[in-house]
């Protein structure tokens, strides 16, 4: 008997306690608005979509070294062109060694050699000239000018994936803002539903069983609520890294997504793809370097002459005995010579085979390469384009869908609660219908996120910055 008081006595503590740190929990869930973020307006930063995009473009770690990885590839090119169109002009100076610590020990014997006046030299000197060469140096210099060209492209390309990264990652938060509210909501829904349980178990108008599941249902509820905080501080992170800001900057965005379906064509689309797509761009410019650096290759495994012009140097000597001023373009002579050499080496035996012939084969499978990967590189866009606009226009419909889904959830939800507080209805249907609005709100809200990334995908695949009458940075609602 003493055991069955004991046990109800510590039934009804423990009830009490649990019940006063619902209650608790009730009141600071009704001290804070709906849909609100638990941090300070001080702490957290207020930002546009266009404010982001400005600050990422500004300010981002990336963008930053391209901007000087630019000046290096100007400078290569201009080296490469100054290389091949015109004769190098040195300034040259060297020295002989100088013993100026004359109260080191010097034997006059044995350091008879090294005098202590210094000679040497300085002058101005061209290198040799290249005339012609069978346009082997024209290919390199090709070559280099392609390369050139195609990395002005990557860093437009980078500034426009960075561009498009910024505005996937913006909207990404503002969902989870958006979902937070739709949890919080759901919060207060649950908190009003239990409360009203209590009162009704307090008449005897349900049973414990259902007050128990009503109780589970709301801590559900707090618990769905606190990962969807989670869920929206983790990405804050990824978007401070996009923006160039400090670790643990918390941004608050301002800006909602607006659906746009798509207005291009699928043809359109393709078309543009096929023409500026990164990777089609990247392979067409390999199929042009192995082309050119085969054919380098053949010539380069045939005894063709070398003519060059020998402009020679003007040099003024010093040394103990006075200066001299002397102009030679070779030892011992001053004439400005044309000159033609060969120089060819052929493997017999050993690495590079039979006449060079093994470096001659790999060059060519170089070149097959090339070309089978732009090959592959067309039918690889052609099927993304198909996949990703098939993808866009599915989730046009399912917005359609959803945007209905939720207008009905919210309907259902206004008569199911009243008729649960009127007593017509059991709690079981409340809960259906509480989780028929959260869901149906939670998927308006992906439908339209996972849509914008199809777009954006589309975007980077076409090689465009937006699509044709549609700026990706005025997707906000007003």
């Amino acid at each position: 008997m003493k055991r069955i008081v004991l046990l109800i006595i510590t039934t009804f503590i423990t009830n009490s306690l649990y019940a006063q740190d619902l209650e608790q929990l009730e009141k600071e869930i009704t001290a804070t608005k709906a849909g609100s973020i638990p941090i300070s307006q001080n702490q957290s930063k207020l930002i546009s979509l266009q404010e982001a995009i400005e600050e990422g473009l500004r300010k981002n770690y990336g963008e930053n070294v391209r901007k000087f990885q630019f000046q290096i590839n100007e400078i290569n090119y201009k080296n490469a062109y100054q290389s091949f169109y015109f004769p190098t002009l040195q300034l040259q100076m060297a020295t002989t060694s100088d013993h100026f610590a004359e109260n080191f020990y010097r034997d006059p014997v044995t350091n008879a050699s090294s005098g202590k006046t210094p000679t040497g030299f300085i002058g101005l000197g061209f290198q040799d000239y290249t005339l012609f060469n069978w346009g082997k140096d024209y290919l390199d210099y090709l070559n280099s000018k392609e390369t050139y060209r195609r990395q002005k492209e990557v860093f437009k390309e980078e500034k426009r994936e960075l561009r498009l990264s910024i505005i996937a990652e913006y909207f990404n938060l503002a969902r989870l803002k958006k979902i937070v509210a739709i949890s919080k909501k759901q919060l207060s829904h649950t908190s009003f539903i239990y409360r009203l349980a209590k009162e009704k178990l307090s008449l005897g108008k349900i049973s414990s069983q259902e007050f128990l599941q009503v109780k589970a249902l709301f801590l559900d509820s707090h618990k769905n609520y606190h990962e969807s905080n989670v869920a929206y501080y983790r990405v804050q992170e990824s978007l401070a890294n996009l923006l160039g800001d400090s670790p643990g900057t918390v941004y608050n965005p301002t800006d909602v997504l607006k659906f746009n379906a798509i207005a291009i064509d699928i043809n359109d689309t393709r078309k543009m793809a096929l023409a500026n797509n990164p990777d089609i761009l990247d392979a067409r410019s390999s199929v042009q370097s192995s082309r050119r650096t085969y054919e380098r290759t053949l010539k380069d495994n045939l005894p063709l002459p070398k003519f060059s012009l020998k402009l020679g140097s003007y040099q003024r000597l010093f040394s103990n005995s006075g200066y001299e001023d002397t102009y030679q373009t070779a030892t011992g002579s001053k004439n400005i010579e044309l000159a033609a050499t060969v120089n060819m080496t052929w493997t017999i035996y050993g690495s590079g085979g039979l006449f060079n012939s093994q470096v001659t084969e790999s060059s060519y499978y170089q070149k097959r390469i090339a070309e089978l990967t732009l090959r592959e590189s067309h039918r690889e866009v052609r099927v993304a384009n198909h996949l990703t606009y098939s993808r866009a226009n599915f989730l046009e419909r399912q917005f359609t869908a959803v945007q209905a889904q939720v207008k009905n959830a919210r309907r259902v939800f206004d008569k199911a609660i009243d008729n649960y507080i009127a007593s017509k209805t059991r709690f079981i249907n409340i809960d259906n219908v509480l989780d028929e609005l959260k869901n149906s709100s939670v998927a308006f809200e992906n439908t339209k996120y996972e849509h914008l990334l199809e777009k954006l995908t589309l975007a980077k695949l076409m090689g465009k910055d937006d699509f044709p009458g549609e700026k990706f940075d005025n997707l906000v609602e007003r």
